[in-house]
């Protein structure tokens, strides 16, 4: 396979962003919790719906499928209840789709919601870059054709057992999204995939 120039650039650009995230001076480390580390896998099945129609549980499941495992860490306590992080994955699609796929992302994860003391919840929202081995399939349009660098846009809802500030085992349910961004890098269709799995933190 050929990789032009700006393939080139795009790839170098990618894995700056990832070292930056993780090999960041610890200029952040003034609270002893701003250095966790954590684990996690998750898989899920494509939707061929967007975000605002899935946030009214409005989806249109097809069979195309993907597998996630990554680590994050935590970088800084902006306050007690949101915290700055960052993540890199290594997504693998199968059944529509046969391709890997590598995603970083820095998220904001609010901690702190009134029925915690029943179930602990946290809210996440993320953004990075998103690199697809191959132009996926599903994000072909008649008039815009699929490309292999998009935006990574993961939302999520974690749930773990009350009691607890800081659980080492959570369960996360997760849109695992591919966009565009509004034009701004491409204007390839992208792609949303309903997703679940466990977060495991160190």
């Amino acid at each position: 396979m050929t990789v032009n120039h700006s393939n080139r650039q795009t790839v170098g650009i990618f894995f700056f962003f990832i070292s930056a995230l993780f090999l960041i001076p610890h200029a952040f480390a003034g609270e002893q919790e701003s250095n966790r580390w954590s684990v996690f896998a998750y898989g899920g099945k494509w939707t061929d719906t967007r975000i605002g129609q899935i946030s009214q549980f409005q989806t249109d499941m097809q069979s195309s499928y993907l597998w996630t495992a990554g680590v994050s860490r935590e970088l800084y306590h902006i306050s007690e209840d949101l915290v700055l992080e960052t993540e890199f994955n290594i997504t693998r699609h199968t059944r529509a789709q046969d391709h890997f796929e590598f995603n970083a992302a820095a998220n904001l994860r609010w901690k702190s919601l009134p029925w915690d003391r029943y179930v602990n919840t946290a809210l996440s929202y993320g953004l990075g870059p998103s690199y697809a081995t191959q132009r996926p399939a599903i994000e072909q349009r008649s008039d815009r054709g699929p490309t292999h660098v998009l935006v990574f846009m993961p939302v999520e809802i974690a749930f773990s057992l009350p009691g607890k500030q800081n659980p080492r085992w959570e369960v996360l349910l997760r849109i695992h999204h591919r966009s565009g961004g509004y034009g701004i890098i491409s204007d390839a269709r992208g792609s949303n995939f309903l997703t679940g799995g466990v977060r495991y933190r160190f």
